[in-house]
């Protein structure tokens, strides 16, 4: 019984620093735009626009899509939430990229980031 009890002592030990990170580079403070009609700045595009749009990383390549429009606690739209990763929506991740980190091109969002920096970003749990 005592070397049970240490197994899984030494295996919630082992796993507390991990879920601390997790939890640290969980977003706080947003929350999704439920009005689809609402215009993004600087894009003057509504949230309905933007949402599904593709995101292209440094060389052009692309990284992921926009998710969710975001907004902070007083309201104002502030980031999209950017999925990337995965293979037909199975193990992608959901970021949080500040708007001031995208550019808009046509139909699709530009950033300098590459794929492994927009990765490293807080994560986004809708």
């Amino acid at each position: 019984m005592r070397n049970i009890l240490l197994a899984a002592t030494v295996a919630v030990t082992a796993a507390l620093p991990a879920a601390a990170w997790a939890q640290g580079t969980q977003a706080v403070g947003y929350r999704e735009d439920e009005d689809d009609r609402a215009v993004v700045q600087p894009f003057n595009r509504t949230v309905d626009e933007i949402e599904d749009m593709n995101v292209y990383g440094a060389g052009g390549k692309k990284i992921g899509e926009v998710d969710e429009v975001l907004v902070d606690a007083s309201g104002k739209i502030v980031a999209v939430s950017v999925e990337s990763g995965g293979f037909l929506g199975i193990g992608d991740e959901e970021v949080v990229v500040m708007l001031d980190q995208l550019s808009l091109e046509g139909d699709r969002f530009n950033t300098s980031l590459t794929k492994d920096q927009l990765l490293a970003l807080p994560r986004w749990k809708d």
